[in-house]
């Protein structure tokens, strides 16, 4: 079974259990709909857990589980990963796009390829594609229209636009 991951454990609220979950998704009353099947990576082992209640509160996701009652029993779980079956994701329009789907493509100025996404960060400001250069530092690339000229699902590629200073180093 295919997994995505939708979100970090950050802490827990109270002592009936209630993890805090940092999301990972725009689609949060899809994803943590009451009955759902959600996956915590806990040591490498993906463990299932069923939601009975969440709800969002200062853009934090408050998320009740079946398995756990407790705070004693969740503590432990700080820092782990959760993740939804790749079957409970839905087609998204052409020009939107997965955190998932972007990682891993080779990013292209021009015709050079310049390295390959490693990952997507989330900030007030907007994402940011996170480049992996040869012998080079990382590069940060706002994910917008006036910095990114394609994404090529097919063909797994990412065209930036070339702009003075967004390359240094």
């Amino acid at each position: 079974m295919n997994l995505v991951k939708i979100g970090v454990i950050v802490n827990t609220h109270g002592l009936r259990g209630t993890f805090k979950v940092k999301s990972f998704t725009d689609f949060n009353e899809m994803r943590f709909q009451k009955g759902n099947q959600l996956f915590i990576d806990f040591k490498g082992e993906k463990l299932p857990i069923t939601v009975t209640k969440f709800k969002i509160v200062k853009g934090i996701v408050h998320l009740d589980v079946e398995e756990y009652k407790h705070i004693n029993e969740i503590e432990k779980f700080k820092s782990s990963d959760l993740y939804i079956s790749e079957e409970m994701i839905h087609e998204l329009d052409d020009d939107e796009f997965y955190f998932t789907e972007l990682i891993g493509m080779d990013v292209y100025e021009k015709d050079t390829n310049i390295g390959t996404c490693i990952d997507v960060l989330e900030l007030p400001q907007g994402e940011l594609l996170v480049v992996k250069r040869k012998s080079l530092k990382n590069a940060l690339i706002p994910f917008r229209k006036e910095f990114v000229e394609n994404v090529d699902k097919d063909k797994g590629t990412i065209h930036i636009i070339s702009m003075e200073g967004l390359l240094w180093g």
